[in-house]
């Protein structure tokens, strides 16, 4: 069977995650499948011991480990990985995505997914339920995509779920037929967008059918200094997930209630940004959108706004906002703690 063509193409991106890639690879290496797969890697120019580790594993499996070791970041260069590197040399029917950091757990993962899509020709991405692992305490929540939501949805129902994040897919958790993803993916720009993930499977929604297995079969590791992890970028990656949902709701048909929701949620996001960089012209952008779409203020946004162009009460806002951090950091760590 070495020989034949792999049915399934795992995309697996890295960059420094020696800590991690060995976890990944082996959740590849035990899948037990009636079909061959091939391990699609892309490293980022790791400047760890990422790339020492993942050539051991090529050498021992050269038919199924298939890196790519950039000598140059590409990420910082804005080039698409995924569409320029990835997806292109895929050869499987179906890709399964799963980035360095995260790992699988059921090895017979690819064979159920595989299964269902095999017999359900309707549909073109199925996903399952996973565990969540805090990296910096090594705290694990299970089935941490558990929801009622998620069992016997409808397509609308789905792309409106991920619009107000009732829905959720966890990205290592996915197998999609490779015609329907690489067509889902060139459908938007990703750059625009600090995330790939999200705006893809709105874009499948209207592809194909999505289905949920109620199975946890993976980890997703919350690491902190990621991009949607780090502090220093975390604002701006919550308001690029506010724009991609309400980028969406206007591009494709979406109910009114959902559409409004999304543009006071991503104003209030632009208010907030404007507020912590203290920028007067994004301040300026916000009230002038919040006028054309008739939008009222309530009062702590319009002291909000007010402050950005007045220090004391920018001080004072901004030392209440240090105390309720604190706050919810406090109760954070406690629950946490007691998990």
């Amino acid at each position: 069977m070495q020989n034949t063509e792999p049915l399934v193409s795992i995309d697996c991106i890295t960059y420094n995650h020696e800590i991690y890639i060995r976890d990944a690879l082996e959740g590849f290496l035990m899948q037990k499948t009636d079909f061959t797969f091939e391990v699609l890697i892309h490293d980022d120019a790791s400047t760890d011991k990422t790339v020492n580790i993942i050539q051991k594993y090529e050498n021992k499996y050269p038919d199924i480990i298939k890196p790519i070791y950039q000598k140059e970041n590409q990420f910082s260069k804005g080039i698409d990985v995924i569409k320029q590197f990835q997806y292109p040399r895929a050869r499987g029917k179906y890709i399964a995505i799963c980035e360095g950091d995260d790992y699988w757990t059921d090895p017979y993962k690819l064979q159920k997914q595989v299964d269902f899509l095999e017999t359900h020709l309707d549909y073109g991405l199925v996903h399952c339920n996973i565990d969540k692992l805090y990296d910096k305490t090594g705290k694990i929540i299970r089935d941490a995509n558990k929801n009622k939501i998620l069992l016997n949805c409808s397509q609308i129902d789905i792309f409106n779920g991920l619009l107000t994040d009732q829905y959720r897919i966890s990205t290592a958790t996915v197998l999609a037929r490779t015609e329907l993803l690489s067509k889902a993916i060139n459908n938007f720009d990703m750059l625009d967008y600090m995330m790939s993930d999200l705006p893809t499977w709105l874009e499948m929604t209207q592809l194909s059918k999505v289905h949920y297995l109620n199975e946890t079969m993976g980890v997703y590791r919350k690491v902190r200094g990621s991009l949607s992890n780090e502090e220093s970028t975390y604002r701006s990656f919550i308001m690029s997930g506010l724009r991609i949902r309400l980028d969406f709701a206007n591009k494709y048909t979406t109910p009114i209630e959902i559409k409004d929701k999304l543009h006071r949620d991503y104003l209030r996001s632009m208010l907030l940004k404007a507020f912590y960089s203290k920028n007067q012209k994004l301040s300026v952008q916000y009230y002038k959108n919040m006028k054309e779409r008739n939008i009222e203020m309530n009062l702590f946004d319009k002291l909000i706004y007010k402050s950005i162009t007045n220090k004391m009460l920018h001080a004072l806002l901004l030392g209440v906002d240090k105390i309720r951090n604190i706050i919810i950091f406090t109760m954070k760590y406690i629950v946490r703690k007691n998990l």
